[in-house]
């Protein structure tokens, strides 16, 4: 499997201009929590914060006949991540668990995989091409180094959080906990 990601760290101060941002690159929102309620998951923005969904698919209109939807033994359908045209988006930001952690969020998807017969399938170009320019843009439009970063991407208002919060960089780099 190959795959590209790109890690930050975002608040929920920023997701109406972030659904702004999907919504200018005609992009769909796919939930796996929706496939069998709304429209097989596929809707034009983020869920609400109070719906407690942190993770999301992004794809584009043309790449929906691609992608399959598969069933565990439990009968709880997702979206096949290795070769279904999808972008994985993992928003972070605070989980109602505790409100002192900014979890990392980031974007992540296979450009290629073994197949059910064993041969590796790179996804389309059409597909990776539009995978790096939601990254690039979003990062050009919502992201910045921060010195006490360790290497991540950070949004302004993660940053104030950080610094209003005096947090700490820990579990490897998924979290900044606030000093309480």
């Amino acid at each position: 499997m190959k795959s590209k990601q790109l890690n930050f760290f975002i608040t929920p101060e920023d997701y109406n201009e972030i659904d702004h941002f999907i919504k200018e690159k005609s992009a769909l929102v796919l939930v796996k929590q929706y496939i069998d309620k709304r429209n097989n998951g596929i809707q034009k923005e983020l869920p609400n914060l109070d719906e407690e969904i942190f993770q999301v698919y992004l794809t584009k209109e043309v790449f929906l006949k691609d992608i399959e939807i598969l069933s565990a033994d439990n009968g709880i359908k997702y979206f096949e991540n290795w070769l279904s045209p999808i972008l994985q988006f993992s928003l972070g930001g605070f989980y109602p668990y505790d409100k002192n952690l900014l979890q990392r969020g980031r974007f992540y998807y296979v450009t290629g995989a073994y197949n059910s017969k064993g041969d590796f399938v790179y996804k389309t170009t059409d597909f990776v091409q539009w995978s790096d320019s939601i990254i690039k843009d979003f990062k050009r439009l919502f992201l910045k180094k921060y010195s006490k970063g360790d290497g991540f991407w950070y949004s302004e208002s993660a940053i104030q959080w950080i610094e209003e919060h005096d947090a700490v960089l820990i579990n490897g780099g998924q979290e900044w906990q606030a000093k309480i």
